[in-house]
């Protein structure tokens, strides 16, 4: 069982008054005794400890109001973390949506790049074999603008395709971050939940 400070010094306090009362009822009913000149009178020593056991009061009631300001302080903060928490969890989940659709989209381009490459080096044997027949100009010119127009998307999606995975990536960190930071929210609440039982 805890003992608390406050109320321990307030009934040492009040056996201290319940003695001297107790001398100065005494010295009442013995009769009239003659005090050393160096004594204070009971009545003014009872008026100082009572003045004591006032400001004693008052330090006490200051001293719960303090203790009760913490413990307001630290539920706030134990919420707050609470809710960093579950916003970096939110933030995670937002961030491996995010990361998978870039990651599908990074394959589709990847596919998209296979397939025509793959047409463009049959378009590329289909110009070779047209070249070694001079008889069709008109075929061997539709051939060439075809192989370039491949070539551009070759490009194009190759770089499209660079730069989803890049993006990928780049969420990939993010969310480790996002992480490391939840994790570090959760350790805190912990602490904070460990200090409020104790």
């Amino acid at each position: 069982m805890k003992s608390d400070p406050g109320l321990l010094l307030l009934a040492s306090l009040g056996a201290a008054l319940l003695a001297a009362g107790g001398a100065f009822l005494r010295a009442a009913f013995v009769g009239e005794r003659r005090r050393p000149t160096g004594e204070e009178d009971p009545a003014e020593r009872l008026a100082a400890v009572e003045g004591e056991l006032g400001a004693l009061r008052t330090e006490l009631s200051e001293s719960n109001a303090t203790k009760e300001a913490q413990r307001i302080e630290m539920v706030e903060q134990r919420q707050r973390a609470e809710r960093q928490v579950q916003g970096a969890q939110a933030e995670i989940q937002r961030l491996a949506g995010e990361v998978d659709a870039e990651k599908a989209r990074c394959k589709a381009a990847e596919d998209e790049a296979k397939d025509l490459k793959k047409k463009l080096a049959s378009t590329e044997d289909e110009l070779k074999r047209t070249r070694g027949n001079t008889a069709e100009p008109k075929a061997m010119t539709a051939l060439q603008a075809e192989l370039a127009e491949l070539k551009k998307k070759v490009t194009a999606v190759t770089e499209e395709k660079d730069a989803a995975r890049e993006k990928a990536e780049a969420l990939e960190r993010l969310v480790e971050g996002v992480r490391a930071r939840s994790r570090a929210l959760a350790e805190e609440l912990k602490t904070l939940k460990g200090e409020a039982a104790g």
